[in-house]
Parts: structure tokens; C-alpha cells; sequence
């Protein structure tokens, strides 16, 4: 007896589910780990089931990296969209995370021998939006907070969110090699560097905290300033 078929429907639901199996096992153990063996153990089917719905496995990773590409704009619109919520820093470490924790520079590296298909993924990045979204995201958000008073009005949002947007991607396609912070040091980073967006704010919040922990602000100052010293001799 012939087997049925597949319809198309339930050829996208598979193609669904494998790619979201896909997913777990590159955050797991990285890109290099995906083979189409290893997909099908994870989603625990036949070994050649993933060929009846993906041409290679080439053809896996790029819709992995489409996929990719769709959940990064989400998140990059849901964190302008919530200017005002939590704290500049904290927002704006949010940013990295999502930035340094995609696996997508590592997926797109497993495509470096096509070409042609290299191509027509960057082709994809920019056609999405994801290539300006990259540096546009922090302008449009500190541009938000700025309309909200969290950022100071004088801030000039584009240069500074060019050069956070800069920083973060070199991190990000420099590899190994570059020393990168690790998240506590790179947090404190981008607290500082709030902290400069909306100095006003910072110095009063800062002498509120004081007030209550009952320190003068010139004393708070003097360990402020002890503090930084004895970080930086480290």
C-alpha cells in the first residue's frame, strides 16, 4: 500500500516543529551541534524524517536564522515600546542580551562554504528591517525616554545610541579572541553609561538614597570616589 501523502498543512506543521526543536538544541549546544541526525534525536523521529521536509541542512540553518531575524524585531519593537518600564540601565542591558545571546552570527557562520546562500540571508536581514533595527532600536528608545524625562533633554540620542549599538555588535562578530566583559562588568558599564544619559536624575535619586541611609552627600561622595579608585587599581 502507497503511503498517503503529506498535505501541505501538516508538512508546515512539521516544519514548524522541527525548526523549534532546531532551536533548542543550537541554544543548548551550539550551532556547530546541528546536524539533521542530531535534529531528529532531539525531536525523537526517524533519522531521515527532517530530509522529507528540508532540502539540506543548509537550508535548516537559513530558516533558523529567519527565525531568528523575526524574534529579534519583536524584541527590539517590545523594548522601545516599553520606555518608561524598569530602569535606562537595565533596558538598555536588556538590548545587549539580546544582542550577544543570538545565535545568529554562529548559525550564519555555518553558511560561510554557500555563497549564494549567504547572500540571500544578509539579503533577508536588511529586507526585515534587522540591519537598521540594530542601531535604531536604542536611538528610538532613548529618543522615547528623553520624551518621558528619564533621559536628559540635551542628550543627543542617535550618537549615543550609535555608540552603544556599536560596541554591543563588535562584541558580538569579534569572537573569542577580542576580550569581551563578562555580564556583571558589562552591566556596570551600561550603568555608567546611563547614569551619564540622565545625570541630573542620577544625582538626585542618588542624594535621596543617601538622605534615607543617612550619609551626607559629600560623604557619599568621598566613598563614591574611594570606590572607583580602588576599582580601577584592580
Amino acid at each position: 500500500m502507497t503511503p498517503a501523502r503529506r498535505t501541505a498543512e501538516s508538512t508546515r506543521t512539521l516544519r514548524a516543529s522541527l525548526i523549534d526543536h532546531a532551536q533548542r538544541l543550537v541554544e543548548r549546544e551550539g550551532a556547530a551541534a546541528l546536524t539533521m541526525r542530531a535534529l531528529a534525536a532531539e525531536a525523537g523521529c526517524a533519522v531521515g524524517l527532517p530530509y522529507k521536509v528540508f532540502a539540506s541542512r543548509e537550508e535548516l540553518v537559513a530558516e533558523l536564522i529567519y527565525a531568528e531575524y523575526r524574534r529579534l524585531r519583536t524584541a527590539f519593537d517590545a523594548l522601545v515600546a516599553g520606555a518608561g518600564t524598569g530602569t535606562v540601565a537595565g533596558n538598555l542591558q536588556r538590548y545587549a542580551e539580546l544582542m550577544l545571546e543570538s545565535p545568529s552570527v554562529a548559525l550564519a557562520q555555518e553558511l560561510h562554504h554557500d555563497a549564494e546562500l549567504s547572500r540571500a540571508v544578509g539579503a533577508r536581514a536588511v529586507e526585515a528591517g534587522l540591519v537598521k533595527a540594530v542601531e535604531s532600536t536604542v536611538v528610538d528608545y532613548l529618543a522615547a525616554e528623553k520624551k518621558l524625562g528619564r533621559v536628559d533633554a540635551d542628550v543627543d540620542a542617535r550618537a549615543f545610541g550609535f555608540l552603544i549599538a556599536g560596541a554591543i555588535h563588535n562584541l558580538l562578530i569579534s569572537g573569542e579572541v577580542y576580550p569581551r566583559p563578562g555580564r556583571a562588568k558589562l552591566e556596570r558599564m551600561l550603568t555608567a553609561v546611563a547614569a551619564r544619559l540622565a545625570p541630573a536624575r542620577a544625582r538626585i535619586e542618588a542624594n535621596t538614597n543617601n538622605e534615607r541611609s543617612g550619609a551626607s552627600p559629600r560623604r557619599a561622595g568621598t566613598h563614591a570616589r574611594r570606590r572607583a579608585s580602588d576599582a580601577s587599581e584592580q
